[in-house]
């Protein structure tokens, strides 16, 4: 891990486990226990790691309390009984005067991540932190109050502050390592443009997330976002951020909706697509995202460019586009039109590098951050975090983090391919083993048949030659 090499000092992690864990923790404990091995070895000398068996040891167990890491009850099924057992799994690292505590591993997934992001908060008063601006004067989705969720992660590795516009008044800039831009909603001026412009010629980073069209959530319609900075991208970047709304009939996610007096009813929604990342040098190992209502994203032609352009996100080959979006509900008529017949993949964000040091992220969405999107979908927060990473260039955390493996979606052409897929898995192998099973009788039948065939042909032989044999028998 690179962020060993800032430790100025030792390291210690007390790790308080159990001797003989509960077999709901055995796994995780063994799998752990390796790793803080590997880890230790890989150290340099930089890392002590020292057990503690709390159930073994009152003195352990006084520590254990007084650290943080209470005992876990697990229920154990044995012999027809209920038994209750403790267990312990957790970790204390301790640096310098700081000390941070994991009270209970559930798992290993994400462990290491967990791991390196604490010891990063520990070190964060020997390393200044990055500071992450938020735009605000525009009417921009609120930052506390709609991205509670993102917020709350990215507040572990980053400074963040607001970026207030007030007209008359430049843009304090100073300072910042990645803007952030959510879904404006009024005009923001021509003076304040050309401060994001001279930041960004100067290397500066920023995060677009923009919505040329808004949503009704009583109505489920769209309307039409005149604000949404799409002709700054398109003036500034080559990038076309589309006045539509994509659907996926094919990838999508499937909501909740009120059905009346009858209560609710699951459906597909196909307008929260999920869509697949495609650059893994940015993206790192998250596989897609759900983007609510997202808009479609074309890369103009601009030889004379600085950026270079590279797709992010983009939707599989069954999406399709409602310019009209004036029904978005899960019945809505574009899904049925005989004219959307036509389905392409379309690119919904974009990276986009120039060559003096400045990144930009384009998104044609802002609701894949919100808290309705990112309590349902850990992806969408695992790439947000990663792009975050890539603009302010702190790739050591992004490594660790894109370990944790992120939801792989099938995707299928129909429903009667999903159905065969499904019907397949179910009743196939079972076949197979049985015309396997078949195809070995038949086999066997077959060498019993052939093996029988050749003691009645040799016995025939026999019978056949055993006068012409006396014939040829010498006279004495």
């Amino acid at each position: 891990v690179g962020i060993l090499n800032d430790l100025e000092d030792l390291l210690t992690i007390d790790v308080y486990m159990s001797s003989d864990p509960p077999v709901q923790v055995s796994p995780v404990s063994r799998d752990v226990n390796d790793f803080l091995d590997d880890f230790e070895a890989g150290s340099d000398g930089n890392v002590k790691i020292v057990r503690h068996f709390p159930e073994d040891d009152a003195r352990a167990e006084r520590k254990a309390t007084t650290a943080g890491v209470p005992p876990v009850r697990f229920n154990l099924h044995s012999q027809g009984e209920l038994q209750i057992k403790t267990g312990y799994l957790g970790i204390v690292l301790t640096y310098l005067d700081k000390r941070e505590v994991i009270p209970f591993i559930e798992s290993v997934d994400g462990f290491e991540y967990a791991l390196a992001s604490l010891t990063n908060r520990m070190l964060s008063d020997n390393i200044e932190k990055k500071t992450v601006g938020f735009l605000s004067g525009h009417s921009e989705m609120s930052p506390a109050e709609e991205m509670a969720s993102f917020l709350s992660v990215l507040n572990q590795q980053y400074q963040l502050v607001p970026v207030e516009a007030v007209e008359g008044v430049p843009l304090a800039m100073e300072g910042i390592d990645v803007l952030v831009v959510n879904s404006p909603k009024d005009r923001i001026t021509s003076a304040h443009i050309d401060d994001i412009n001279r930041y960004l010629d100067t290397g500066g980073k920023a995060f677009f997330n923009l919505e040329p069209v808004l949503v009704d959530l009583q109505q489920l319609a769209g309307l039409s976002n005149r604000n949404s900075l799409a002709n700054y991208a398109e003036s500034r970047f080559g990038v076309i951020i589309d006045d539509n709304i994509v659907y996926d009939l094919q990838s999508n996610e499937t909501l909740s909706f009120a059905a009346g007096a009858s209560g609710s009813v699951l459906l597909p929604y196909p307008f929260w697509v999920r869509a697949e990342v495609v650059d893994n040098k940015v993206g790192g190992n998250v596989n897609s995202v759900v983007l609510p209502w997202a808009s479609s994203l074309g890369i103009m032609a601009m030889p004379d460019s600085e950026y270079k352009i590279e797709p992010l996100i983009r939707t599989t080959a069954y999406a399709g586009i409602d310019d009209l979006y004036k029904n978005l509900k899960p019945n809505a008529p574009v899904f049925t039109d005989p004219l959307q017949s036509n389905f392409f993949s379309s690119d919904l964000a974009v990276t986009a590098e120039s060559d003096n040091g400045s990144r930009v992220v384009i998104i044609g969405d802002a609701d894949w951050l919100s808290d309705k999107a990112t309590q349902r979908f850990s992806s969408n927060i695992l790439l947000a975090l990663n792009l975050v990473d890539w603009l302010a260039q702190e790739d050591a955390l992004a490594s660790i983090r894109s370990k944790v493996v992120s939801e792989r979606k099938l995707v299928f052409s129909s429903s009667n391919h999903r159905n065969i897929v499904q019907y397949s898995n179910i009743g196939g192998v079972p076949l197979a083993f049985i015309l396997l099973g078949f195809a070995r009788y038949l086999r066997r039948q077959s060498k019993g048949y052939k093996a029988g065939w050749r003691i009645r042909a040799g016995r025939l032989i026999g019978r056949s030659s055993t006068p012409t044999e006396r014939e040829s028998e010498p006279l004495e």
